[in-house]
């Protein structure tokens, strides 16, 4: 008897101790959590530290975030043009914790600040942070997400490296619908409300007319305002791509009376459940959204 129960006991320690090996994951952003989620499928689901409802571009750190950040044992973010406040503290994390920056990535797709020339130089390396909104970039960081989590917990790596072939295979196949959906709008007139989108429309094949907002931090001046309105008749866009940050009385002031479809773009999945397919879900989304703004 007294064998039996200690075999339970030594049974249950061992099961008990393969949970505890499974890395807690902890995203920063949305986009990040719907990648790692998919690679997790089956083991757990990564943490998010921003909500996908506030803007990166304004977190604050909470001590309760601060420990989130210390108990992980992967941390994936996009990097410093993005997530500026957890610079330092990345940099005195434990050496014990991985940390994942996917825009220091080998052969990772990055552009310029929206109206900056990809060949001028930039002294400090500025790049517009929105770059998972390239599938190529999202494929480098599942690769690279899976490397980590296989090396944490290696009882788990033949499911980790079989997501990976799923999400690999998911995205080729959005890749050829995607492009053949952006081919038919690819002429349409559009204006974007923030310039976040140019991963997507790189990628794709699209170009906007205008950006109503070009730095998310300063409202338009007056200026920028007359200009874009002097030119509507002109450039006739028959379509505004909004975003959580938009402010409705900035556009009617730019576009008064004149007739524009409105659709607000959701870049940061807020509305998806992190799990399988859910990052494929988000790059659809956004080609639903434009092809319902330019009236297809």
């Amino acid at each position: 008897m007294f064998k039996r129960v200690a075999a339970i006991c030594t049974l249950m320690l061992g099961i008990t101790d393969l949970a505890v090996a499974q890395p807690q994951v902890l995203a920063s952003i949305k986009p990040l959590q719907l990648i790692a989620a998919d690679l997790m499928d089956g083991v757990a689901v990564p943490e998010l530290l921003i909500p996908a409802n506030v803007s990166p571009h304004y977190f604050t750190l909470r001590p309760s975030d601060i420990r989130k950040m210390t108990d992980a044992g992967l941390v994936l973010w996009v990097g410093p043009q993005m997530e500026t406040y957890l610079t330092d503290f990345l940099g005195q994390i434990d050496e014990q914790t991985a940390v994942v920056e996917v825009a220091s990535l080998d052969d990772i797709v990055l552009h310029k600040p929206g109206g900056e020339s990809e060949s001028e130089p930039q002294a400090d390396d500025r790049y517009d942070p929105h770059l998972w909104l390239n599938t190529h970039n999202a494929q480098l960081a599942a690769e690279q997400i899976t490397q980590q989590l296989m090396r944490l917990d290696p009882p788990n790596q033949s499911r980790y490296q079989a997501n990976l072939s799923r999400f690999i295979a998911s995205i080729d196949a959005l890749d050829k619908t995607t492009s053949a959906d952006m081919a038919l709008v690819k002429n349409g007139r559009y204006a974007v409300y923030h310039d976040g989108l140019q991963y997507f429309e790189r990628q794709f094949g699209l170009e906007h007319q205008f950006v109503l907002v070009p730095d998310h931090e300063i409202q338009p001046g007056i200026r920028h305002i007359l200009d874009i309105r002097s030119r509507l008749e002109e450039l006739r866009p028959t379509c505004l791509l909004e975003d959580v940050n938009s402010n409705d009385s900035t556009t009617e002031t730019v576009f008064g009376d004149y007739p524009v479809n409105r659709v607000r773009v959701d870049v940061l999945g807020d509305a998806i459940s992190p799990g399988p397919g859910s990052y494929g879900q988000l790059i659809d989304n956004l080609a639903q959204a434009i092809n319902t703004c330019l009236g297809r």
